[in-house]
């Protein structure tokens, strides 16, 4: 085995994971402590996940097994987890924990901050034709342009169709635009909102509060043709990304 592959960063007390495998079969697990944290690790070859001979990088039914083996580990840590992206390949164990002890400070205030916490993301998913539906039966504008296209000439009618379809395509805009900054902040409410569109770090505690306010929200909103779900809880990937950027 010629590198180690992290799976993410964690407590420097934090204890080897249980009952899950390996990103690779037989691959095992270790702990890289530097700078009051550690970071979980399993001997690999570098092969498979780099560009070259042997390289598996490029067969999709392989890269999502084994993404599915590294959301699998990560999820099974117990305490607060920071994971890396899929396929972070380090050459040792030094170059690995000189990695984390010039980002200590910044990491350990992340643990902090994700302690007790989960992410979550809202998607918002429109029906264009429920939602111009919609929109004809509540905006003003919408109904009058029809209204005067049913009692115009025929080529008055054609160009306040277009018209329409213009102002039909900015409402349906619009309004996506509006309810996006309003579930963003439902989200506010509950949770700290991350970067990423949507998405939010969640104290579990929270979490029922946040999903009943939004499952609410989402019953509103399926009427007027747009949909809302909640996606998570799982471990904060968009807040490891924010904060392992800056560290």
């Amino acid at each position: 085995m010629d590198a180690l592959y992290a799976y993410a960063v964690v407590p420097g007390d934090a204890a080897l994971p249980g009952d899950v495998a390996a990103i690779l079969p037989g691959a095992g697990f270790g702990l890289v402590r530097a700078g009051g944290c550690a970071a979980l690790v399993s001997p690999v070859a570098r092969a498979p996940f780099e560009a070259g001979p042997g390289t598996r990088a490029h067969d999709p039914a392989w890269v999502a097994e084994r993404a599915a083996a590294h959301h699998a580990v990560v999820a099974a840590l117990p305490g607060p987890v920071l994971p890396l992206a899929f396929g972070a390949l380090f050459s040792g164990q030094e170059p690995l924990a000189a990695w984390l002890a010039g980002r200590a400070e910044a990491l350990r205030a992340a643990l902090t901050q994700v302690e007790g916490c989960a992410e979550c993301t809202a998607k918002l998913e429109e029906d264009p034709a429920r939602h111009a539906a919609w929109l004809d039966a509540h905006d003003e504008n919408l109904r009058e342009l029809a209204r005067r296209a049913r009692d115009a000439s025929a080529g008055t009618a054609f160009l306040l169709a277009r018209t329409r379809e213009k102002r039909m395509a900015e409402a349906r805009a619009a309004r996506a635009a509006m309810m996006a900054r309003d579930v963003a902040a439902r989200l506010g409410r509950h949770a700290h909102v991350m970067p990423e569109p949507l998405t939010a770090l969640v104290r579990r505690a929270d979490m029922p509060a946040l999903m009943a306010e939004l499952a609410e929200t989402a019953r509103d909103l399926a009427e007027s043709g747009i949909a809302l779900r909640l996606v998570g809880p799982w471990p904060p990937y968009a807040y490891a990304r924010a904060a392992l950027s800056h560290a």
